[in-house]
C-alpha cells in the first residue's frame, strides 16, 4: 500500500473516531433536551416526600424504655427509619411498625444498613413496649423526656404531619418523610435504591 493510501486510511479513522468522540459527548444531552421537549419523564421516580434542603439534625442521647442511654453516635453511620408517637404505641402505630419490619426483613443482606426506631414523646407502658420489641426484634424504642429531647421531636413533626414515616441518612440529615400508609413495597423501593447509590451507612 503507498504512502499516500496510509495517510488516507489514517485521515479516515481519524474522522471516525472524532465523530465518535463528538456522538458520545453531544448524545446525552440531546436526549435529555427531547425528553424534557416532549415532558417524558423516567419512571425512577421516589414515593417519599423529599425535604429541601435536608434537615442537619443534632441527635441528644436518649434513654430506651429501660433506662438505658441510646446515644445519639449511634444514629451515625447507618440509615435509620424513624417513627414519632405520642404515648406507648397504639393499634395504628404498631401496624406501622410491623410495615418497617417487613421492610427491613425485605432487604435481605443490606438489612443491616437500617435500624428501626420509634420515639415516644410522652408516659409509656414498660410491659407493652418489653412485648413490642419481643414480636419486632431489633426494634429501637426512646423515650423523649427532658426539653431539648422534646425539641429533638418537634424537628421531624415541623416537616411533616402526624404519624408520618421519616428517615435519616447516615450523616444525620433528615431528608424524607413518608405518609403513615406508604405501601411497604414502596418505602423499600426508596430504601434500596438509596442502599445501591450511598457509599454511607
Amino acid at each position: 500500500m503507498s504512502n499516500q493510501n496510509l495517510a488516507d486510511v489514517k485521515a479516515l479513522k481519524g474522522k471516525k473516531m472524532f465523530l465518535l468522540l463528538v456522538l458520545v459527548f453531544v448524545l446525552p444531552f440531546t436526549i435529555a433536551l427531547t425528553l424534557h421537549l416532549l415532558d417524558i419523564r423516567p419512571s425512577g421516580k421516589s414515593f417519599g416526600n423529599l425535604i429541601t434542603p435536608v434537615v442537619a439534625l443534632e441527635i441528644p442521647a436518649l434513654d430506651d424504655a429501660k433506662g438505658i442511654r441510646f446515644p445519639g453516635e449511634q444514629w451515625s453511620k447507618i440509615w435509620s427509619i424513624v417513627m414519632v408517637a405520642e404515648a406507648g404505641c397504639n393499634e395504628a402505630c404498631e401496624q406501622n411498625v410491623d410495615k418497617l419490619n417487613r421492610v427491613q426483613r425485605s432487604l435481605n443482606k443490606e438489612k443491616d444498613r437500617v435500624q428501626r426506631i420509634l420515639v415516644l414523646k410522652k408516659g409509656f407502658d414498660v410491659k407493652q413496649i418489653n412485648q413490642l420489641q419481643e414480636k419486632f426484634p431489633q426494634l429501637i424504642v426512646l423515650i423523649a423526656k427532658d426539653a431539648e429531647q422534646q425539641q429533638y421531636v418537634q424537628t421531624f413533626e415541623q416537616v411533616a404531619v402526624q404519624d408520618s414515616i421519616y428517615l435519616v441518612d447516615p450523616l444525620n440529615n433528615l431528608m424524607m418523610h413518608y405518609p403513615k400508609d406508604v405501601e411497604p413495597k414502596e418505602l423499600r423501593h426508596d430504601i434500596m435504591r438509596l442502599l445501591k447509590n450511598s457509599w454511607g451507612g
